[in-house]
């Protein structure tokens, strides 16, 4: 093959790909939609302790998102620092005292969430909620994951 071949096929083959990519509806791409944290989210049968203390914080994180109008991810980057969540909390009108009242009605939320999934028993439950009405939050937030 001659230079000047090769030269214009790997031409047509570089302008093909996008062509392709445009047809096959690359062209377009929708962001995924954030959830409604105002929803109830369906509870999944969870195994091991990890599992559901996993979804009780995914369920604390929407109680808190909703009741502030945020949504569930920028409520957990706000958490990241105390400086990013003073100013997550003075946005939406809060005091570190508000936040924290906010954030204990979301754990209560989620525990009952888990009590009516079955995925905690009324003893179980019972304890959970006289530790988030007692324990500091930032122990509270620390010990489920969610503050480094």
């Amino acid at each position: 093959m001659r230079p000047g071949w090769i030269i214009a096929v790997a031409a047509a083959a570089g302008l093909a790909v996008p062509g392709v990519y445009v047809a096959m509806g690359g062209g377009s791409y929708d962001a995924p939609r954030v959830a409604d944290p105002c929803l109830t989210r369906e509870w999944r049968d969870p195994e091991g302790l990890e599992r559901i203390a996993e979804q009780i914080v995914l369920s604390t994180l929407d109680g808190v998102a909703c009741e502030v109008g945020s949504s569930r991810e920028e409520l957990v980057l706000a958490l990241a620092s105390e400086r990013s969540r003073a100013s997550f909390a003075r946005s939406h009108g809060l005091d570190d005292d508000g936040l924290e009242r906010v954030a204990r009605r979301g754990l209560a939320r989620a525990i009952d969430d888990a009590e009516r999934a079955g995925a905690l028993a009324g003893w179980q439950a019972a304890v959970l909620r006289q530790a988030a009405q007692r324990v500091p939050l930032d122990r509270l937030l620390e010990s489920v994951g969610v503050l480094g």
